[in-house]
């Protein structure tokens, strides 16, 4: 019994020692002018509206593996002694009035190796989007953040 009670006691210390783990995506809400147009050229602003923010946060354009989203080049973040952390960006746009940031960051190690870091740490996530955020607020795209936060939210109101 004291066996499971300090194991019970360790896990609770460990858990609030834990990074916080984002999603690698993030949310906007497109904010649309006045007069509605046609869907089409409605999606094509939006496609503008994106490439204008990426360029003003300093994230270079490169040509996408699928027509209908604008992705980034890689970019370096950290540079540690046995890998370094390069992330790029792919921004789709979702029915002309939201838009999706999908965030791939990547660990190259000194071998060669590249792997896939499957989550955001909160540092990671803060270097990467923090002038994102204000250049996509600037061209009408409102963050609404993640399907989890979203649903936290609506949980705390209740």
């Amino acid at each position: 019994m004291t066996r499971s009670v300090v194991l019970v006691c360790a896990l609770l210390l460990l858990s609030g020692c834990s990074p916080k783990l984002t999603p690698l995506y993030r949310d906007y809400e497109v904010v649309m002018e006045a007069a509605a147009e046609q869907e089409s050229e409605n999606q094509a602003d939006v496609t503008g509206r994106i490439r204008t923010a990426l360029q003003a946060a300093e994230w270079q354009i490169k040509a996408p593996v699928t027509p209908n989203v604008v992705a980034t080049a890689p970019r370096l973040f950290r540079q540690w002694g046995l890998y370094t952390v390069t992330v790029e960006l792919e921004v789709a746009p979702l029915y002309g009035n939201h838009v999706r940031l999908f965030v791939h960051p990547y660990r190259t190690y000194i071998t060669g190796a590249k792997r896939k870091i499957p989550y955001l740490r909160g540092s990671l996530a803060r270097s990467v989007l923090k002038d994102l955020h204000a250049a996509l607020e600037a061209e009408g795209l409102d963050h609404i953040g993640t399907a989890q936060s979203r649903d936290r939210a609506v949980l705390e109101k209740d």
